[in-house]
């Protein structure tokens, strides 16, 4: 919430940035909702939807739709260098103990995830999945989205770019 209010007040958008910024945004966005419609925390390990491609869906939509604030302003390497600083000193632990709190619950199926698909960035190729990845998958829920609360990040997201679209008339 601070980081938001830091970054209204300091930010001067442009209009070029901000329909790129947007793109990175509804990008990240999509991903967000994609992976939170496949997700049953803690009841059942998702592989299916975006995480058939990174373990960590959420976290790259977050990735894209901050690196897309930071293009819809004035000065966007800056802004996306303090973006990135931010990332690996905040998200990329909050990804390492949810790797230590997935195993614990997971155990080995967690394990085999692990080798299967990567973390954050996706692989340009595909490996072959094990056995247990061809188990029972959900389809997509909005009912899960809702459930997970991943309209709130769209709302805050919505607010950002309307006060950001609103300064610059």
């Amino acid at each position: 919430m601070v980081l938001g209010l830091v970054y209204v007040a300091y930010s001067v958008p442009t209009l070029n940035g901000l329909l790129a910024g947007g793109a990175l945004i509804a990008a990240g966005q999509a991903i967000r909702f994609w992976a939170a419609g496949h997700l049953d925390k803690n009841i059942r390990l998702a592989r299916g939807g975006p995480y058939r491609i990174v373990r960590h869906p959420l976290y790259l939509g977050s990735f894209l739709m901050g690196l897309g604030l930071a293009v819809a302003v004035e000065d966007p390497v800056g802004w996306a260098a303090v973006y990135l600083l931010l990332f690996l000193g905040f998200f990329v632990p909050a990804i390492h103990v949810e790797e230590l709190r997935l195993q614990s619950i997971f155990g080995a199926e967690y394990q085999d995830l692990m080798v299967d698909v990567p973390g954050l960035v996706p692989r340009l190729w595909r490996r072959p999945s094990s056995p247990a990845a061809a188990g029972d998958q959900p389809r997509f829920s909005w009912n899960r989205v809702l459930g997970n609360y991943e309209l709130r990040s769209a709302a805050a997201m919505a607010a950002l770019i309307a006060v950001q679209v609103a300064k610059l008339f």
